[in-house]
């Protein structure tokens, strides 16, 4: 009897698409988010680069037309990126240096104590004009004729689905240029 319900059981098919389906839907809906999520980021990072150039293209030309260039850029940064950038959280950074060679490096100082690093007190070169040393010698704005600016966005991506995993992460996306303004 127990022979023959066993038996009956292991030849039952029923229920077998049910059981197939409850393993492996999840498995293949969990693919399918991550995909997703994964093509977001890249195409929210492509969006955002291809922003930057854009930007930095009008820039260079400091074309003073309607509005001011600052909002122009904005305009144009908005565009490139097809509504998947939330303006209100996105950073556009703009400095301006003298050259190329410029770009990242600290105002020159005298290592008086050998240190290593700058310290108060210690004799500087206000290459900005802010009186104070600065780790990074460049001026905000967008330059004028002949000067070197750094186009730089940052955004933090939030996820597309907010499903699982994905619900509270968020990729920090960054783009930088420089371009050498024309002269105008």
């Amino acid at each position: 009897m127990v022979r023959a319900l066993l038996t009956k059981i292991k030849e039952n098919k029923e229920g077998g698409v049910l059981v197939e389906t409850a393993l492996g839907l999840p498995i293949l809906l969990g693919t399918m988010i991550g995909c997703l999520e994964v093509s977001h980021f890249y195409f929210v990072t492509a969006s955002v680069e291809n922003a930057v150039l854009h930007a930095s293209r009008f820039g260079v030309t400091g074309d003073d037309g309607e509005g001011s260039r600052e909002d122009r850029i904005r305009e144009i940064i908005e565009e490139q990126t097809y509504g998947r950038v939330d303006m209100d959280t996105v950073v556009i950074e703009t400095l301006v240096y003298e050259q190329f060679g410029d770009i990242g490096e600290e105002e020159p100082y005298t290592d008086e104590n050998d240190s290593g690093s700058y310290e108060e007190g210690e004799a500087y070169s206000d290459v900005n004009g802010n009186n104070q040393w600065d780790a990074d010698m460049a001026i905000a704005g967008l330059g004028g004729s002949g000067d070197i600016v750094l186009y730089r966005i940052t955004y933090e991506a939030p996820s597309l689905t907010g499903i699982g995993i994905w619900k509270d992460k968020s990729i920090n996306i960054s783009a930088t240029v420089a371009v050498r303004n024309e002269p105008y």
